[in-house]
């Protein structure tokens, strides 16, 4: 069998059994591709063959590295289209050890994993459940519902939780309204920042919170058990460039030929390959390094030079994540990012979905006036436009890419 021809596509609505047929075929010697079940035949084919060819590529240049991978995983496509990944056992082997630590789960108690089977980090979970005995949970639906956090006739109800901010928060708000979750007692949470407030509500509902960032090319790289801040794991080396992170470690995907593309803070392209000579990783996040604390400021591509100011996107938008009443937050996300403007340079421009049920002319007011008390001028959107929903990832990030239409409130 040719290296490319080991690739075994898997789609399904059912993501419990897409999992489960994953970890066979992986079993097996083959290499699993989780396919997105929402998106056309033809774009699912082209990633099938983007993997075959990136494993063909592979074992021209190392039959013994080509033969050790075990999974194709998909990036999250934040800042465009996913890529395809190719991950050896090891490389998340090495992971698994600090999770165990992490969770505390013993064999045969739930990890209920809400992300979307394409992500590396549902893949990843499924195979930490397969090598440690936690049973795999995962939600019959899209968002997780009350009955996903209780025993079922043939399953527990779940111990822990791994997934994203967003998913977290809607476990909180099942918890608000009663939801019974005999058994949740830790959250995992992966992302390069919490929101404000969910840590604190996390604990007032007795769930220890583990936040940790990471990559689909890198797994596991820093972690903040407690509150206190971000620092590398152990083994995990780190260093910035043009305040661009790079990291090496044990637990990286396999190199290729890729490019990171970015777009300057004046709207200028410029691409860099992915990975350096010496096996360090350019993640696309910016980033500052204070010995093994890491703090990070959001895609290096969501720097925004506007009228002689740098404005970092992600900084505003954390502004604006925090906005809330005693209801909740008022907006379900945000999305800034740079347009071109004659006169500026690039103007600041916020995408706005407000939470459900709430008026999007009252949040952009509301928006408004916290960028007006807590922004410079320079970092003040001068457009914003309210959008029904902002377009996201299959593990629910918001795509960096402006919505194609808009609602637009005017200036």
């Amino acid at each position: 069998m040719r290296a490319g021809e080991r690739v075994a596509p898997v789609r399904g609505a059912d993501h419990a059994a897409v999992l489960t047929r994953a970890l066979a075929l992986c079993a097996a010697g083959r290499v699993p591709l989780v396919l997105d079940e929402r998106v056309a035949p033809e774009a699912a084919a082209g990633q099938v063959d983007a993997a075959a060819h990136a494993l063909e590529d592979l074992a021209a240049r190392s039959s013994e590295r080509a033969a050790q991978v075990a999974w194709a995983a998909a990036t999250s496509g934040s800042t465009g289209t996913p890529r395809v990944v190719l991950r050896t056992d090891r490389s998340w082997s090495v992971g698994h050890a600090h999770v165990r630590a992490w969770l505390g789960l013993e064999p045969g108690e739930g990890l209920l994993v809400p992300v979307h089977p394409t992500s590396s980090m549902a893949l990843n979970a499924a195979a930490f459940c397969a090598a440690t005995g936690a049973r795999l949970l995962v939600p019959a639906r899209a968002r997780v519902r009350a009955e996903d956090l209780a025993a079922a006739p043939h399953a527990p109800a779940p111990a822990a939780l791994h997934g994203t901010p967003a998913q977290l928060a809607d476990v909180l708000d099942l918890l608000d309204d009663a939801a019974p979750a005999p058994a949740l007692r830790v959250a995992l949470v992966g992302g390069d920042r919490l929101p404000a407030g969910l840590r604190a509500r996390a604990e007032a509902h007795g769930l220890r919170l583990v936040h940790y960032y990471g990559a689909a090319e890198a797994s596991f790289v820093a972690v903040d058990p407690d509150g206190t801040g971000l620092c590398l794991l152990p083994g995990v080396e780190a260093e910035t460039e043009d305040g661009l992170l790079l990291v090496r470690s044990d637990q990286l995907a396999e190199p290729d030929g890729s490019s990171l593309h970015l777009t300057g803070p004046d709207g200028a392209a410029t691409a860099l390959p992915r990975w350096r000579p010496d096996g360090f990783l350019r993640t696309g996040d910016a980033a500052a390094l204070d010995s093994d604390r890491l703090t990070l400021h959001g895609r290096a591509d969501g720097v925004i030079l506007t009228a002689g100011a740098t404005v970092h996107a992600s900084a505003v938008e954390e502004v604006f994540a925090g906005v809330r009443d005693d209801a909740g937050p008022l907006a379900s996300a945000v999305l800034v990012a740079g347009e071109a403007d004659a006169r500026l340079g690039r103007r600041v421009v916020a995408w706005v979905e407000p939470a459900p049920g709430r008026d999007p002319e009252d949040v952009l007011a509301a928006l408004r006036t916290a960028a007006r008390d807590r922004l410079t001028s320079a970092a003040r959107p001068r457009r914003w436009h309210a959008v029904d929903r902002l377009p996201r990832t299959p593990s629910g990030k918001v795509r960096r890419v402006p919505p194609g239409s808009v609602m637009d409130s005017g200036a």
